[in-house]
């Protein structure tokens, strides 16, 4: 049982290529396929007549100028001053550049750890000292060895 205002898929589709159609933008097989159903459906072929006399209305309709101007509300953009952002992109390449010639970056199969073992490391002569650099800090080489075999169930997330 269909109620009085529904439409079936393909009469729905139907209708939307007709405004399509009056639009000139339906290709030539929708064209073809909504020709096939218009021929088969007298509600879609009486929505095509009606929609073609009213868009013919208003596209021969000479356009109305309104009588209040119609002026879209001005919405306020968030602004950040360039010296700001200016700024913190200064911070983040300082940031980058110290990291990266401080060394502190890993590389291969070393670790670098920062902690209080490196003191302890420094009297017994395990420091690796980096050439060519002045800062106070004591880097420590660990090199690891090959990684252990997995055991029990292995899940690839």
């Amino acid at each position: 049982m269909r109620l009085v205002g529904q439409l079936s898929s393909a009469c729905g589709f139907a209708r939307e290529n007709i405004s399509l159609q009056l639009d000139g933008e339906l290709s030539e097989f929708d064209r073809a396929a909504l020709k096939a159903h218009l021929e088969r459906c007298e509600r879609c072929r009486a929505y095509a007549v009606s929609m073609a006399e009213a868009t013919g209305r208003l596209r021969a309709a000479p356009l109305e100028q309104p009588e209040i101007p119609v002026v879209l509300p001005h919405r306020a953009r968030i602004r950040v001053p360039l010296r700001a952002v200016q700024v913190a992109a200064a911070a983040a390449v300082a940031a980058v550049v110290g990291v990266t010639s401080a060394g502190l970056t890993t590389g291969g199969g070393q670790s670098v750890s920062l902690t209080a073992a490196n003191t302890s490391a420094a009297r017994s002569g395990a420091v690796v000292k980096p050439r060519g650099t002045r800062s106070g800090i004591a880097l420590r080489d660990e090199r690891r060895g090959p990684p252990r075999p997995l055991r029990g169930p292995v899940a690839i997330v």
